[in-house]
C-alpha cells in the first residue's frame, strides 16, 4: 500500500484544496512554491476499499487486435476523499491468452471534470520473466499528464526520487523495466511496478495512484 498526500478537491475549489495550477515535484521552481506541500492531505493505497461484483466471459480489443477473457467487474471506494467522490467501478480484462495483457481501466468515475476521461485510459499489466521478479505481473509507472498536453507521462528509473509520497510504500516494489523482461524497444529504462499475479486490488490502486490522484492534484514532474 501507498502513503501518500493529497486532498479530494476539485476545480470547484471545495474545502479551499483546490490547485489550479500543476506542481512540478522534480526541480525547485516557482510553482512548487506557489503551491506548498502543507495544502494536501494524505493518500494512502489501503484507503482503497475494493469488492468483487461480476465476472463473465467478453472480447475487447487492444491495440486494435481482437482479444477474448474473462471481464471482472469491482466497486471501488476510495475513502480518501469526500462521500460524493468515492464511488468508482472498475473492469479488470484478463485474456485467455497466457501471456497477455491483463487491462484495468475505470467503467464509471465520479462527477468531477479532472477525471472524465479516465474511462478512456488504462493501466496494464505483463508476466516478469527475469530474476527475482519472475511470478509477479508488472506496469509502467506512467502518470497521466496533469498538464494536459498528452495522455501519459512514462516515469523514467532516475526519475523515481520525484514521484508523490504515495508511492513511498510501494517503493520495494519499484524496478526498472529491463530488470523484469527483456525490452527491444527503447523503454529499457522505465520505471515499473510490480503485483502478485492476479492480485486485481493492487492493479486498481496503482491506477488511482498513477491516473487519479495525480489528476487531482495537477502533479507534474
Amino acid at each position: 500500500m501507498l502513503a501518500s498526500a493529497g486532498p479530494g478537491g476539485d476545480e470547484t475549489g471545495e474545502r479551499g484544496y483546490c490547485l489550479r495550477t500543476p506542481i512540478r515535484l522534480g526541480r525547485p521552481g516557482p510553482l512548487r512554491q506557489e503551491m506548498p506541500l502543507a495544502k494536501r492531505t494524505r493518500y494512502k493505497l489501503e484507503k482503497v476499499e475494493v469488492f468483487p461484483a461480476d465476472s463473465r466471459p467478453a472480447s475487447w480489443t487492444f491495440a486494435g487486435a481482437p482479444v477474448r477473457g474473462v471481464e471482472h467487474t469491482y466497486l471501488v471506494n476510495d475513502t480518501n476523499v469526500d462521500l460524493r467522490k468515492r464511488q468508482w467501478e472498475f473492469i479488470v480484462r484478463v485474456p485467455e491468452e497466457r501471456n497477455g495483457r491483463v487491462e484495468v481501466r475505470p467503467r464509471t468515475v465520479p462527477n468531477v471534470t479532472a477525471w472524465a476521461e479516465l474511462p478512456d485510459r488504462s493501466l496494464t499489466f505483463m508476466p516478469a520473466t527475469r530474476g527475482a521478479a519472475k511470478g509477479r505481473w508488472y506496469c509502467q509507472v506512467a502518470l497521466a499528464d496533469a498538464s494536459g498536453e498528452k495522455s501519459k507521462a512514462v516515469v523514467r528509473a532516475e526519475q523515481r526520487d520525484e514521484l508523490p509520497s504515495w508511492f513511498r510504500e510501494v517503493d520495494s516494489h519499484l524496478r526498472r523495466k529491463e530488470t523484469v523482461r527483456p525490452t527491444q524497444g527503447t523503454d529499457a529504462n522505465a520505471l515499473v511496478a510490480l503485483v502478485a499475479a492476479g492480485d486485481h486490488a493492487a492493479m486498481i490502486r496503482l491506477f488511482f495512484a498513477t491516473k487519479v490522484w495525480i489528476l487531482s492534484e495537477k502533479v507534474v514532474l
